[in-house]
């Protein structure tokens, strides 16, 4: 059993584990947070009492004064006031949030007696009690929950553990460790209980001000029984919302003051990790989940797609190793045990922003920052690279299982065919396949459109680049095929800018390239980066026009008619694009109308005319353009989608009429405009691609 516990660092200093200095500054602003609130709360409840014996007291009186049914019911809704008010400020000591279960099962020690025997060394090794109960559940992750209520701040509350088994399938057995001892080392014994106490008070004052359905629906059913009794109710509500408008700034600062201790306690529980386990392997955990986390939400994607043929997946996490291994041989990664390895290195690829701004509303710090912490606390480990899986009996029973819950609300009929793994990788990979771009165009038209441009300017200005190979390498090197990711992260750090500046971002400082700012500062460096912006735009339609010369150049020396054939190819590429365009902006405003009630929300019938309106409106600019699509066969690989156009097109819809909506038509309204976005997106594409392609090969026929 021994065998299957990696070491534990030796000779681990004790203050490894001790509160930062930072950690003890945040509890004594939350100490002051919660010092604050019990006052404020205090003085409320001795109000609400004296407000409800005044109630009672003067309830009696018109009940004794009057002597009729009427002074009856106005007494008692004098007296209910009071009542109804001290009931709203102490309900939350009878509310008990349960943890959702629902997608879980639960194990026990003699079905798994090597994962409880590493577990129980754990919990020794971090001096924290052994966890109430163990479950497993689907996803990329790993937790330590119970029920919250208001007696979990008093009582003691044993705790039970979440194993995710999408990290089981992503980790060796060392960061396995880590991540576990991370999640004991938030109720360790060195850890402060401060944290879960300041948690349930902020939960009260959460409770208070937007939990209360149970307590308006009794207001209303007590309003209901008599006219008179909701003139009351009404004075109640708005007693009510005097005492939460007190609770709503005091809600935002108690909340920042408990996200400040919570990112000093993720980094308190990191050391506890790595005292148990070394700095290394929570460091590698950390980047792999990142990545697995990714390659698990693009599995549930997939599964979704398929209950559309109704069909279920056999075993989401055999799959899950598919797009994993597939995600690798992408980006050129290195493997352990079906996960990427990844390295720094490959993350500041994708890190090309700027701009840091300290989020104060952040539960959980940076991996970037726990990172750091972790190096600097230079723990030793020795790793053991075995899967995680090595832990658990019937590795791929529990797969299936687990698979089945997150089915478990897909009724039988939805899920008549099951796909195995086989099935699985030969559709995924063919998919991918033909959802990517040739490989020497490195990624520069990844996830954009080429710069819109002058063809007769550009077709006539072809030049003699020599057609070497060097020559398309240069045309596509690391810092040309860089510009639009940098020209995303600019734009994006300057829209956080302009937040900033405007006070729409509560922060006092930001760093930006290194450097520290004030927030009056946000509008120069934003014109600075806005420049960029600019000056990057530039760069990338001069890239984009050498592209089309470069190969116009190789489509001529090979003859005028593959250099006529070329621009014909990129004229039309361009005028499918605006109609594309046209199309893409009619289906937006068809679900910007239909919002409302996509979101749920009540219609009054005066805006229900004026939303079928402006669907019939836009529905008859829709009709040309799915004509035009259906016409140039770009529905032809989807019947289904061609048969509900060719419909809409015959159908004149009302979508609502006096006062009820036509759900269906709503219904094939909302499905076509979806379904019509994605067939006219992928039939862009697929002529794209085949455009970049088709050009690859007249360069080889003119060298």
């Amino acid at each position: 059993m021994q065998n299957l516990y990696p070491p534990t660092p030796m000779n681990v200093p004790a203050s490894v584990t001790d509160p930062s200095p930072a950690f003890k500054t945040e509890v004594k602003k939350v100490m002051s947070s919660i010092l604050f609130f019990f006052i404020v709360y205090i003085i409320l409840i001795v109000l609400a009492v004296a407000l409800a014996a005044g109630c009672i007291m003067l309830g009696i009186g018109v009940m004794m004064a009057l002597g009729s049914l009427l002074g009856l019911v106005a007494g008692l809704g004098i007296m209910s006031i009071g009542v109804m008010v001290i009931i709203f400020l102490v309900k939350f000591i009878f509310s008990v949030k349960r943890h959702d279960e629902s997608q879980t099962i639960e194990i026990k020690e003699q079905e798994q007696p090597e994962l409880f025997a590493f577990i129980r060394q754990l919990t020794i090794d971090t001096q924290t009690p052994f966890p109430k109960k163990i479950v497993l559940s689907p996803e990329v992750n790993a937790s330590v929950y119970y029920n919250d209520s208001f007696w979990s701040m008093i009582l003691p509350v044993k705790k039970n553990l979440q194993i995710g088994l999408g990290l089981v399938n992503s980790v060796t057995l060392s960061e396995f460790k880590a991540i576990m001892a991370h999640e004991f080392g938030h109720f360790s014994q060195k850890s402060m209980k401060l944290g879960s106490f300041v948690y349930n008070v902020n939960k009260a004052i959460y409770n208070m001000l937007f939990e209360n359905n149970d307590f308006g629906k009794f207001l209303s059913g007590w309003g209901s029984l008599h006219w008179a009794i909701s003139i009351f109710v009404w004075f109640t509500i708005q007693i009510i919302k005097g005492i939460q408008s007190i609770l709503q700034s005091m809600y935002g600062f108690i909340n920042k003051t408990y996200m400040s201790l919570s990112r000093e306690m993720e980094f308190h529980a990191d050391a506890v990790a790595a005292s148990v386990s070394g700095s290394k392997p929570l460091i590698t955990a950390l980047k792999k989940i990142e990545v697995s986390g990714l390659c698990y939400q693009t599995v549930l994607e997939k599964a979704d797609e398929r209950l559309k043929q109704k069909e279920a997946f056999q075993n989401v996490y055999s799959n899950h190793n598919v797009v994993m291994k597939h995600y690798a041989e992408q980006f050129d990664l290195p493997l352990q045990n079906n996960a990427p390895v990844v390295s720094d290195e490959f993350l500041n690829r994708f890190r090309l922003s700027r701009l840091n701004i300290k989020d104060q509303w952040a539960s959980h710090p940076s991996t970037e920052d726990r990172e750091q912490k972790l190096n600097a606390l230079g723990i030793p480990s020795a790793d053991d690279g075995r899967s995680a899986w090595i832990l658990f009996r019937e590795p791929e029973q529990l797969q299936q299982q687990l698979t089945g819950v997150l089915y478990k609300a897909v009724p039988q009929e939805a899920k008549e065919k099951v796909t195995d793994e086989a099935i699985f990788k030969q559709s995924y990979i063919e998919e991918a396949t033909t959802y990517s771009l040739p490989e020497v165009y490195k990624g520069y038209f990844d996830g954009r459109q080429m710069n819109d441009m002058d063809f007769e300017k550009v077709f006539s200005t072809s030049n003699t680049i020599p057609l070497k190979k060097e020559s398309l390498s240069e045309l596509f090197a690391e810092e040309i095929v860089n510009i639009p990711k940098k020209l995303a992260a600019n734009e994006s750090d300057a829209a956080l800018l302009n937040a900033i500046a405007e006070s729409r971002i509560d922060t006092k400082t930001f760093d930006y390239d290194g450097e520290k700012y004030e927030k009056k500062d946000a509008a120069s460096v934003l014109e600075k980066v806005n420049k960029e912006i600019e000056m990057q735009k530039q760069q990338l339609q001069q890239q984009d026009e050498a592209v089309v010369i470069f190969f116009a150049d190789a489509a001529k020396k090979c003859s005028e008619a593959d250099w006529q054939l070329l621009k014909d190819k990129y004229s039309a590429h361009f005028a499918n694009r605006k109609k594309a365009d046209e199309h893409f902006i009619v289906a937006q405003r068809v679900l910007d109308i239909m919002g409302p009630l996509l979101r749920g929300e009540q219609v009054s019938i005066e805006a229900a005319g004026t939303m079928a309106a402006e669907l019939r409106t836009e529905s008859e600019h829709l009709k040309p353009l799915l004509k035009e699509w259906t016409n140039n066969g770009v529905f032809d690989s989807n019947e289904e989608l061609k048969e509900k156009a060719r419909q809409f097109m015959l159908t004149h819809y009302q979508y609502f009429s006096g006062d009820t909506f036509f759900d269906t038509e709503l219904s094939q309204l909302h499905q076509l405009v979806g379904e019509s976005y994605v067939g006219v997106g992928a039939f862009q594409f697929k002529n794209f691609k085949a455009l970049l392609q088709w050009q690859l090969e007249l360069l080889e026929k003119a060298a």
